[in-house]
């Protein structure tokens, strides 16, 4: 099966683009389509303004977790240390293309005050209520509409090579179901081979989430595109926004490759190209692209049963029926989509260390995006403080098809007046 994007013609700026609706919803990701979901739920009018085609970047290229364990944040104490040699060397799972670039230096600085243990809790805590929520509204969203994603409740297994970190999980483990009712068994190297046999036999062991799940996000985009079409979302895809128009407090308008448009509220969902309309909205949206690849396979003979995190390289693994997919690393390098080979045979040789099934020699979709990477890991999610009728949702970095449901439906509550399902003031853009 293909990963390929549904599509229809655009719209035409001479008929429909210039009628006002009433939200405007400028990106077409996995965040932008679940919010036009809940907002079209309660009546609202929308219309998704994309650059590129519905669902074209983070949320296409994933591995398609869906994980309520990822409740920890990256900046743990600690992290800078154990990520320094990394970004230093280029060769481990965070590098960084060394250059002039002040936003990129401000962002790292302000990520190292952030690992310590108190702002570690509130992430972790404002991370454990979206991606809790957003599970659960996934579970349903399936069970109703019979949505056919290749949904698997199939768990989550972080797999370890060394003895030293497998045991110091353990203290993670334990935070996670102590505090967060967040649980993982624990598995030994044979149990985890019997689980697992797609894995060498030197591994030291792993820890099981049951309670998470995977899908296809490609498959996920094209179904939740058709639902949209269905319930008269206007989407226009390959239109540029080009500027805000503010007076007065307020949007009245968007300027874009196709003309103006006019909605009564706006909503900038637009992942790690968000911080770009900061300024029009008069407030800081501290979001850096983080570089992630993947590559998707057919036919893998012997591929793994269940989706696996290989920790101490950081690759991912997901299997689809007849698709498998790799993704890794993360990589500070500015608004560079390019897909570099030597970094991409990295990864599938990381990846083979950990597998002894022969992995091909060359992937079917090599794939690079851009994660929204926020300096505390938890999304901007929030009315814009001093123009009434903007609001952000981005920054997800790499939970953003975990967070989305839950992300949708806080959004649009925000956006009619309803009563928050979840508490909206961790993810508020005052905080920066």
């Amino acid at each position: 099966m293909n990963d390929t994007h549904a599509s229809s013609p655009l719209s035409s700026p001479a008929t429909r683009n210039n009628a006002p609706v009433d939200v405007i919803i400028i990106g077409g990701g996995v965040i932008g389509c679940w919010t036009a979901h809940y907002l079209i739920e309660r009546g609202a009018t929308v219309r998704i303004v994309e650059r590129d085609t519905i669902g074209s970047g983070a949320s296409f290229g994933n591995c398609g977790y869906i994980s309520p364990s990822h409740v920890m944040p990256l900046c743990v104490p600690g992290a800078v240390a154990h990520t320094m040699p990394q970004i230093l060397t280029g060769r481990g799972a965070v590098s960084m293309a060394m250059r002039l670039d002040p936003t990129l230096w401000k962002w790292m600085l302000q990520f190292s005050r952030q690992c310590f243990d108190k702002p570690k809790t509130r992430a972790a805590i404002a991370r454990h209520e979206l991606l809790r929520t957003s599970i659960s509204l996934y579970r349903d969203f399936v069970r109703d509409h019979q949505l056919d994603c290749q949904w698997q409740d199939a768990g989550l297994v972080m797999v370890h090579r060394g003895q030293r970190t497998f045991e110091e999980f353990q203290k993670t483990a334990d935070e996670l179901a102590s505090v967060y009712d967040v649980h993982a068994t624990r598995l030994d190297r044979d149990q985890l081979l019997q689980q697992e046999p797609a894995l060498r036999d030197s591994v030291a062991g792993g820890w099981f989430f049951a309670g998470d799940a995977h899908l296809h996000p490609g498959q996920l985009m094209q179904k939740l595109r058709s639902r949209l079409d269905a319930a008269k979302c206007e989407i226009v895809e390959g239109t540029e926004v080009t500027g805000l128009n503010v007076d007065g407090g307020e949007i009245t308008s968007i300027s874009t490759n196709q003309g103006t448009m006019r909605a009564k509220q706006y909503l900038i969902a637009s992942g790690a190209e968000s911080p770009r309309f900061a300024k029009p909205l008069g407030c800081k949206i501290p979001i850096i692209p983080g570089k992630g690849f993947s590559m998707t396979f057919s036919e893998v003979e012997g591929a793994p049963r269940v989706p696996m995190i290989f920790e101490d390289t950081h690759v991912a693994v997901t299997p689809w029926g007849e698709q498998f997919r790799v993704g890794s690393t993360m990589r500070f390098a500015g608004y560079d989509r390019s897909v570099n080979a030597a970094r991409m045979q990295r990864i599938l040789d990381d990846a083979q260390s950990y597998l002894h099934t022969p992995l091909p020699k060359t992937p079917e979709a090599p794939w690079a995006g851009w994660r929204p990477m926020v300096y505390d890991d938890v999304p901007c999610l929030d009315r814009a403080p001093k123009v009434a009728n903007a609001y952000v949702a981005a920054g997800h970095g790499m939970v953003g098809i975990s967070a989305a449901t839950g992300t949708g439906k806080l959004m649009a509550q925000l956006m009619v007046g309803e009563n928050p399902h979840i508490d909206p003031a961790p993810y508020s853009l005052t905080r920066f």
